[in-house]
């Protein structure tokens, strides 16, 4: 199943059609037109107010992109959450639905408190929430499917004023004061189709209900070539761009700081866009091992074992993967492990403050 959705993802951003890519747009075609009616009628409603948002008293900041996945979205709705509760001065909670936790989601799960304690264990948690819980400061992070009720929760518990919903541009049930979108400069909206036909969870034509677009930067030459090709799209010119640059490699069990020297490195990973991460590798290590996970994966220490095996087998120094993924291995790596199992941190680089000047002139406008 896992290999399946790789693939999948694959064909959703294949410029050149091969025989079993038009097998695959056979057999998705019809599904992806009732997906498309049945999301488009649902915005709709929402634009003819039939159905309706509900307001809750923090001021909402929704950080979401259209796509599937693989965007940067995280590392931009952490930037955001500690801009509004450090520089700000705002208590602030990150809400999260937490896809693939063990939580009961329709209940409120603390992620992180206002002590700053947080739940390390990303087997439990998921990914995302424990990512953002150790990449804020003095931010509360929450884990729930129902948005209004953990945004009611963040007010009345720990009396914060804004929160940010990390991943909620889809949905529709709260209402938001300020809408994020972020579009991935290489891969954009992939083949341009809705699920499963294409990455695209809502039809294009959203990117205008935005307001601010924020352009990910990986490693893409052309980077601005995507920026004029959105900013037309949106007809808006409330649009900047983020890059993310390597920032450090550490140690996964001591987190000391590892600086490469082209040594041999496998990569793994379990992320939306896997092969941007590849290309960031190879400016520091030889890489001769990748092993692609689907998005969200469970790590097991079968897991563990077999990168280890291609590790050694390739005469490699160092398994190499994300944030996102040491959250859910940690733990599985052993003290004895012939392998050293490092993490690249990202760093998120904004090319101007566009971003947070309009996030904080919504909210002085709103306290009035």
């Amino acid at each position: 199943m896992e290999n399946l959705k790789v693939l999948i993802n694959k064909y959703h951003y294949q410029k050149r059609p091969t025989l079993s890519c038009v097998f695959f747009w056979l057999a998705a075609f019809i599904p992806s037109l009732f997906y498309f009616a049945a999301i488009s009628a649902k915005n709709l409603l929402y634009t003819l107010n039939i159905l309706k948002g509900k307001k809750v008293k923090p001021y909402v900041i929704c950080v979401g992109n259209l796509t599937t996945g693989g965007a940067g979205k995280t590392p931009i709705v952490c930037e955001i959450a500690n801009y509004s509760a450090n520089e700000l001065n705002k208590k602030t909670a990150v809400i999260s639905r937490g896809y693939g936790s063990k939580f009961d989601n329709g209940k409120v799960n603390v992620i992180k408190d206002k002590n700053g304690t947080y739940f390390d264990d990303g087997t439990i948690c998921a990914d995302e929430p424990l990512l953002i819980a150790k990449n804020t400061k003095n931010c509360v992070v929450l884990v729930c499917k129902d948005r209004v009720k953990a945004a009611e929760y963040a007010h009345k518990n720990y009396g914060c004023e804004v929160v940010v919903l990390d991943d909620g541009f889809s949905n529709r049930k709260i209402k938001k004061d300020f809408s994020v979108l972020v579009v991935d400069s290489k891969k954009m909206f992939g083949n341009g189709f809705v699920l499963p036909l294409g990455p695209l969870r809502e039809p294009p034509g959203r990117i205008t209900q935005a307001d601010y677009i924020i352009v990910s930067n990986k490693n893409d030459k052309n980077a601005q070539e995507a920026l004029n090709k959105i900013s037309k799209k949106a007809c808006t010119e409330k649009i900047s761009s983020c890059s993310f640059v390597c920032g450090s490699f550490y140690n996964m069990k001591n987190s000391l700081e590892i600086i490469p020297a082209g040594e041999k490195a496998s990569a793994f990973c379990a992320i939306g866009q896997p092969q941007q991460f590849y290309d960031y590798l190879r400016e520091s290590f030889d890489i001769v091992f990748e092993k692609t996970f689907a998005d969200h994966h469970a790590y097991n220490q079968s897991d563990i074992n077999l990168i280890t095996k291609k590790s050694l087998d390739n005469g490699a120094k160092y398994a190499v993967t994300t944030q996102k993924d040491e959250v859910k291995i940690k733990n599985l790596i052993k003290s004895e492990n012939e392998i050293n199992f490092i993490t690249l941190k990202l760093k998120a680089h904004f090319s101007d403050r566009g971003l947070f000047w309009a996030i904080e002139k919504g909210i002085k406008n709103a306290a009035q």
